[in-house]
């Protein structure tokens, strides 16, 4: 991959073609894709707390910003991915946006799945039909950016009737080499009939750098597919991370999700999954920590186009000192969705005495024949059972680290996979020892 030759963007300003390389080795569907995100982008504009569904997350401070391009795409603790990832596991590692064949591990693949870089994709119908499936005037400015930016990303391809075994682990690296660098981390995965996998996609950064993430991961699960999704992310202090997951399910297809949110300064994730056809069962499980002055905002939008489907989500959230987080969950139950079961619930831990928390339940329900709930709790930690702890001995910080443990372990043990759970377990660790 060449490099940008140093080239900046301001999110504030109209974006600019960028030549980010020979554009005869572009395929043509790329640069149609980055020239329809341009004109999106620049016609929507970083939005503003005046809109909806930015109300509560000011992303301003962005725009004003000017972002480099990255440089270098060499990794300096590789002592610290290494021990992150497993060598057992098919890892599939992205450093500033670009596949690092020194890190990955995609030999021996069992058959049926296929990993390849985007860039070298010329006419796939798979990835045609993966990349049209949310149009261009999706609502999404950040996905628009990600498209006129994208420069390298990954297309994970599982046929009909394919069991993959091992995990599959996605692991995007930023490694800013100067200030204020911009990540597009991009990701396809096509699911096919009647297949089941287990993925894990990790955005991490173990620099103390500024630096914004703005990633993108289009997932199609075909007809009686089974998946289980999970999103770690835990970029490192400075960071910004806008990141979108969207998820388009076929008949009788299972979906189970799991986020978890421990870096990062500013983060937003948005979470769109659409049950187009009958028969189609989906799961979405979120965990978030927030310490100092972090900022969480989880957007889901579970979308019922047919009958006979079920969504049931379930997002915990530990907040502590200045941290504030942001949960807005959506149901759309269309007027042909019938007998549609759809929960939702977002339970909040508060330790800090000025952190704060938004919590917004909708329902948009078109059809009369549904089951439909939602409920949201915020609440401290009980103070009999602290005392109790302290009469036993063990002091205060590890008291309200044993609780807090013991408000998330639910939600961890859901995992259907050992493997990714002891990831996620590792994450969360550095996050719950901090506690107070």
């Amino acid at each position: 991959m060449s490099a940008t030759n140093g080239k900046s963007i301001t999110l504030s300003s109209k974006l600019q073609d960028i030549d980010f390389g020979t554009k005869a080795s572009v395929p043509g569907w790329l640069r149609q894709l980055r020239c329809e995100g341009r004109e999106r982008f620049n016609q929507m504009g970083i939005p503003s707390v005046k809109d909806e569904e930015w109300k509560y997350t000011n992303v301003t401070p962005l725009a004003e910003r000017q972002f480099h391009f990255p440089m270098e795409f060499a990794l300096k603790e590789k002592a610290l991915l290494k021990h992150y990832l497993n060598p057992q596991e098919t890892n599939i590692v992205l450093v500033n946006g670009v596949y690092s064949e020194e890190f990955s591990n995609v030999k021996n693949l069992v058959k049926g799945l296929t990993v390849t870089n985007l860039t070298v994709q010329a006419d796939n119908a798979q990835l045609k039909k993966l990349i049209n499936l949310f149009p261009s005037t999706y609502p999404d400015v950040f996905a628009a950016l990600n498209n006129a930016l994208l420069q390298e990303g990954i297309f994970i391809q599982i046929d009909d009737a394919t069991v993959v075994q091992k995990v599959i682990h996605v692991v995007h690296v930023a490694n800013p080499t100067n200030h204020d660098t911009i990540i597009v981390p991009r990701t396809l995965i096509s699911i096919g009939k009647s297949a089941q996998v287990d993925i894990l996609e990790s955005h991490v950064g173990f620099s103390s750098g500024a630096y914004f993430a703005n990633a993108l991961t289009d997932i199609l699960i075909k007809e009686n597919a089974a998946a289980h999704y999970c999103k770690a992310q835990a970029e490192s202090k400075g960071a910004y991370h806008i990141g979108s997951t969207r998820i388009w399910q076929k008949r009788d297809s299972n979906l189970e999700t799991f986020s978890l949110t421990v870096g990062g300064t500013l983060t937003r994730n948005n979470l769109n999954i659409i049950l187009e056809e009958p028969g189609t069962t989906t799961f979405l499980h979120g965990l978030y920590t927030m310490k100092e002055e972090q900022h969480v905002d989880n957007h889901t939008c579970v979308e019922h186009r047919a009958p006979n489907c079920t969504s049931n989500q379930l997002y915990k959230g530990i907040l502590d000192q200045h941290s504030r987080a942001v949960f807005n969950g959506k149901i759309i139950v269309s007027r042909e969705a019938q007998q549609t079961n759809s929960y939702q619930l977002n339970k909040n831990l508060m330790l800090g005495s000025d952190c704060r928390i938004d919590t917004k339940p909708q329902l948009e329900i078109f059809a009369d024949d549904v089951k439909c709930t939602h409920g949201a709790t915020i609440g401290q930690l009980n103070e009999d059972e602290i005392f109790y702890l302290k009469s036993r001995n063990i002091p205060q910080d590890l008291a309200v680290r044993i609780l807090a443990r013991g408000f998330v372990d639910d939600i961890l043990n859901r995992l259907p996979n050992q493997s990714i759970c002891e990831k996620l377990n590792q994450l969360l660790s550095s996050a719950i020892d901090v506690l107070k």
